[in-house]
């Protein structure tokens, strides 16, 4: 009897999640022939998430990638205060434990965020520019990525541009002037202070390189040093956390000066 109860139980605990989750429009449980989040669903889900960014998003286009059951849709959003495009999908995904249904799921977030750091792009290059860099435009960064150029890091060979922002430096550049857009670029990333497009972008990289001024090759140029950002980190976290700090110092101003010095002898390395 007492085993009975407690299935009873189990079995009531289960009912309650799922009537819980199938509250509201825009439910998360669902059927193998349920429809997956509608554009609506996810205009809203994206705009509260990052309320920080003030999107205004319109549906674009629907394209349907799988039918029923499980269906796939892949919609097109713009973000018209943000003047960006991205797609994103919407799925009714099977069943996986302890969910004894289908769930419906959408990476709007993720690509959303994608497209929010493509959108800065511009504005990161005239950060870049004030102190006499140049910072790769999108297109230059894929193109890079695929390039496939390696670097010597220890032992092994390594992506020479994988990921995120690159900027290159040339002669005369100081480390100052380095962290100075590293600090800069960190509150592009953070509009308003929130972290949401870090967070959902898991981060990002800035990875500076030196290039001679004579040099128009980039795929020729060479590491000096990489800089992270990340969602939950204020910039005196963010100092903390990077190559050249201190884990016994507190004061922001001290942690930009060892960043500096730090940025300075990659530079000289890199020569």
């Amino acid at each position: 009897m007492r085993t009975y109860f407690k299935r009873v139980r189990g079995w009531g605990a289960l009912a309650l999640l799922c009537s819980t989750l199938l509250s509201g429009c825009s439910f998360i449980l669902a059927t193998e022939n349920s429809d997956p989040y509608t554009p609506d669903d996810v205009i809203a889900m994206v705009e509260e998430e990052f309320a920080a960014c003030k999107p205004q998003l319109v549906w674009v286009e629907t394209q349907i990638e799988k039918e029923k059951p499980f269906e796939r849709r892949i919609y097109v959003l713009r973000d018209t205060a943000n003047e960006f495009t991205f797609s994103c999908n919407a799925v009714v995904r099977r069943p996986t434990l302890p969910l004894p249904c289908a769930e419906r799921d959408t990476n709007a977030f993720f690509h959303y965020a994608e497209g929010y750091a493509a959108h800065l792009n511009a504005e990161i290059g005239h950060v870049a520019e004030e102190y006499g860099f140049r910072a790769a435009t999108t297109e230059e960064a894929e193109a890079l990525i695929h390039s496939g150029v390696k670097r010597k890091h220890l032992d092994r060979e390594v992506s020479l541009f994988d990921e995120g922002d690159f900027i290159f430096v040339t002669d005369g550049a100081r480390g100052a002037d380095m962290a100075a857009v590293c600090k800069k670029l960190h509150a592009l990333y953070r509009p308003n202070g929130d972290g949401t497009v870090l967070s959902a972008l898991y981060g990002r990289k800035i990875t500076f390189y030196y290039l001679p001024s004579n040099e128009t090759d980039r795929t020729r140029a060479a590491f000096v040093a990489f800089f992270t950002l990340k969602g939950p980190n204020d910039w005196a976290a963010t100092l903390a956390d990077n190559p050249g700090s201190s884990s016994n110092e507190k004061d922001v101003a001290a942690l930009e000066q060892n960043l500096a010095r730090y940025f300075g002898s990659c530079l000289r390395s890199a020569h």
